[in-house]
């Protein structure tokens, strides 16, 4: 019978009771990515120390491992711990996976009372190979085998495969509560929307509509970018929501000190993204800023930034380079969208401030009016919901 096997990592790491209520959490997104993926008639089994899903083709390894939990997956066969059974289906997958002259590798682990030990399973699988597929001129090599026969012995039952695909790993999603990301869409914000995904929190992109100060090519590269980001959600509750901001930007516009027009922009974000989160009920909200990118984000800056809210602001990328973050976003699949031209915004000053005074940002918000602005933004807030597929119409 054709079993994937499913490890996570963090999990076991839990107490007994927040163990078991991760893994069944993990159960259930596992299930559902697979139902989203067209692969019906899956079973997915909790035992200790794994998950086991059956009912579905091999190629479903690959799906299971994208799920924000799981460390590696493990398509399998399975069968008795009898080792006679086990030895046989060694042999049988050894014929179908080792070519004419090429080595292999055995390497068993057995869990639980048995009447044999793992080397025991080794000595016997490999010597049993080496002695049935004599006539292809196949060897051992213990240290680069080119291929390797991994046998599992849990309880009653043995699991026997050659292929490991390596998963996300992380926390399953929604685990750790719900956050706020402002999404713009850019190369940095859909990389850190992801991975506060995978340490388990559900994330709500906001992104913030700045037309007519932004062209239309800025607001279709959220979508695309929030469509990219979907595939990777293990539930069928996720949105993008958009706050009008034209207005707040048409009076960040009228500010006497065009170098500060960034600073009141981003502080301008926060504070609706931040009355956002009280609304949703969410702990805190999500940036992509990395220390000293841009001007905005010299530490200077930041620290006005974070003076514009009372919420937590988490920066996943605060520590990581351009080609780290790029190097994320392509592994992801976000950063062929990401990184397409766009007409970006045309309020940036010429030379915006590095190391601003946050009693004179403040000042110039006040006189603006800018709080007041920010607060009606939040209230005309609407969601666009992902659809895998369907084209999301442009906001």
């Amino acid at each position: 019978m054709e079993t994937i096997l499913v490890a996570y990592g963090e999990l076991a790491l839990k107490s007994s009771y927040v163990r078991r209520r991760l893994e069944a959490l993990l159960a259930r997104q596992i299930g559902f990515v697979l139902r989203r993926n067209g692969f019906e008639g899956r079973r997915v089994l909790r035992r200790f120390g794994r998950l086991y899903v059956e009912g579905v083709p091999a190629e479903a390894a690959d799906d299971v491992a994208d799920v924000f939990g799981v460390v590696s997956t493990m398509p399998a066969l399975r069968t008795s711990s009898d080792i006679e059974s086990v030895v046989n289906l060694s042999v049988d997958v050894a014929h179908e996976t080792i070519s004419e002259g090429h080595s292999f590798a055995v390497r068993p682990k057995v869990v639980g009372e048995h009447t044999y030990s793992s080397h025991d399973l080794a000595v016997r699988v490999g010597s049993t190979v080496l002695e049935d597929l004599s006539g292809k001129g196949i060897c051992v090599d213990l240290d680069d085998p080119d291929v390797t026969l991994y046998i599992e012995v849990r309880d009653r039952d043995t699991f026997v495969y050659t292929r490991i695909v390596d998963g996300v790993g992380g926390l399953p999603y929604g685990s750790q509560g719900r956050l706020v990301s402002l999404f713009s869409g850019g190369i940095d914000s859909p990389v850190a929307t992801w991975l506060m995904m995978k340490r388990g929190a559900a994330v709500i992109p906001l992104f913030m509509d700045q037309r007519p100060y932004v062209g239309d090519s800025y607001v279709d590269r959220a979508r695309r970018a929030f469509t990219a980001v979907g595939r990777h959600v293990p539930s069928g509750d996720f949105a993008m929501h958009v706050a009008p901001m034209g207005e707040v930007m048409r009076r960040v516009m009228e500010a006497p000190v065009p170098s500060l027009r960034c600073l009141l922009c981003k502080r301008s974000m926060y504070r609706i993204a931040a009355a956002f989160s009280v609304r949703k009920r969410a702990l805190g909200m999500v940036t992509g800023e990395s220390l000293g990118q841009v001007a905005s984000q010299t530490l200077a800056n930041l620290y006005v930034l974070d003076a514009a809210v009372d919420v937590p602001v988490i920066r996943p990328l605060i520590g990581l380079d351009k080609v780290e973050i790029e190097e994320i976003g392509r592994r992801i699949g976000t950063y062929g969208v990401s990184a397409k031209a766009v007409d970006g915004c045309t309020v940036v000053p010429d030379r915006p401030s590095t190391r601003a005074r946050l009693e004179a940002v403040t000042e110039l918000e006040e006189a603006l009016g800018l709080e007041s602005l920010c607060l009606e933004a939040e209230k005309r807030i609407e969601a666009i919901r992902y659809e895998p597929e369907k084209n999301i119409e442009a906001i």
